[in-house]
């Protein structure tokens, strides 16, 4: 009976071992460090696979970055991928499918390093609602505990990364790539499509929207901290285009985003006065822009019903494009964009008043335009309808969580080991 029982324990700790072993040989979110196999791991296609926690968060776990770009996959697609196509010392660290608590957790552990100059990230509302705290791979990932050697042992022992290497060795073997979410033509009419459905899903999705001031509060104490040490933070409020801006606004969400908008820039403003030890952009310690609000290239028309083109700015209504990332860069550095029609304005308490003034003539603008009288038509049906709201189990943050993110930030390098 000991006899088999030991056998059968050694066979499970075998079969354990083999199984974490090959996760760690074929290594799809590169986190282990692992050679390549020729013809079966060279081509890294799931380095961001679940929206790229796993990825992302050894990277900032491992140090070594002076500016990271955070935010969600509106910084995963809105910003360029290649660091050759970002200012000196950027990397872009989005993630898909996050929210400010992610984020959080990510500035804390980023700042542990001592060479991390200035974390610049972006938020919108839908950062800061109850609707979710955090997806499935955070829970493997050095964002979770901010021990990366920890992390790379959920990881190697997750059934998620096996099956993640299965489809890298299935790439590598057939050539075949993740999906881009853009092209640079479409079939007649996807592009509406993909505009139509949008505005009308996000229209359900802000019905049952509701804030949560204490992700905002949460969100505060990595500033204050992260600031406190000489580090720049620097928030900006992405662009929508149009359409799903105006879905915003007929859902009653319009004042939420006004006073979402105060807040940030309050919030920001309490923060201001610190000094960086090394910027990595012009300005303060802790500034916020906002690239939001029916601006000239968020307004472009949407594709035409027939169209095959490309849109210039947005791939669809909640993603803007590369191009556009990069623009916003330069208007943050105080250099021109390269499309004109790329605008932002640095918030503070003074410019409350007249950028939500300007928000609001500019959306009165827009909707006197065909495609704005396009989408209110569309809205309206969608309203007569009465559709209901997309509700989600409301996840609040608890003391684990604040406890979390503040072993992370009393890892920080103090700012004169900075200097």
């Amino acid at each position: 009976m000991h006899r088999y029982a030991a056998t059968l324990l050694i066979a499970l700790f075998a079969s354990l071992a083999g199984f974490a072993g090959f996760n760690a040989l074929i290594d799809p979110f590169g986190i282990m460090g692992s050679p390549d196999l020729p013809g079966l791991t060279v081509r890294d296609t799931r380095l961001y696979e679940d929206g790229g926690r796993v990825h992302v968060g050894d990277q900032l776990a491992r140090g070594g970055e002076r500016a990271i770009i955070l935010g969600s996959s509106r910084t995963v697609d809105g910003f360029p991928r290649d660091p050759a196509d970002l200012p000196d010392g950027f990397i872009n660290a989005g993630m898909r499918g996050t929210n400010i608590f992610e984020l959080s957790q990510a500035a804390a552990l980023a700042a542990g390093s001592e060479t991390l100059q200035c974390v610049v990230i972006g938020l919108d509302l839908d950062e800061f609602g109850t609707h979710s705290k955090a997806k499935a791979t955070y829970w493997l990932s050095a964002l979770r505990d901010g021990n990366a050697d920890f992390a790379r042992a959920r990881v190697a022992l997750s059934p998620s990364t096996f099956g993640a290497s299965i489809q890298l060795i299935a790439d590598n073997l057939t050539g075949s790539q993740p999906r881009v979410p853009w092209a640079d033509t479409y079939p007649a009419g996807a592009q509406r499509t993909r505009y139509e459905s949008g505005a009308r899903g996000i229209y359900r999705f802000y019905l049952g929207y509701r804030f949560d001031p204490e992700r905002l509060a949460l969100f505060e104490t990595v500033l204050d901290r992260l600031t406190a040490e000489g580090v720049q933070v620097i928030g900006f409020i992405h662009p929508l285009h149009a359409w799903r801006e105006e879905a915003l606004f007929r859902a009653g969400r319009g004042d939420d985003y006004l006073a979402f908008r105060t807040a940030l820039a309050d919030t920001f403003a309490r923060h201001a006065d610190r000094e960086p030890v090394d910027a990595c952009l012009p300005g303060d310690g802790a500034q916020v822009w906002d690239f939001s609000g029916f601006r000239p290239f968020a307004a472009v028309a949407a594709p035409g019903a027939d169209a095959t083109e490309a849109h210039p700015t947005f791939y669809e209504p909640s993603h803007y494009l590369p191009n556009v990332g990069a623009d916003m860069l330069a208007v943050m550095a105080g250099d021109r964009p390269h499309d004109a029609r790329t605008t932002g304005d640095r918030l503070s308490p003074e410019t409350m008043g007249a950028t939500s003034a300007a928000i609001e003539a500019r959306r009165a603008a827009w909707l006197a335009t065909e495609d704005g009288r396009a989408v209110t038509a569309m809205l309206d049906a969608v309203a007569a309808g009465n559709p209901s709201a997309e509700l989600e189990t409301p996840q609040f943050l608890n003391g684990d969580d604040e406890i979390s993110v503040a072993d992370k930030l009393a890892r920080i390098a103090p700012r004169a080991a900075r200097r």
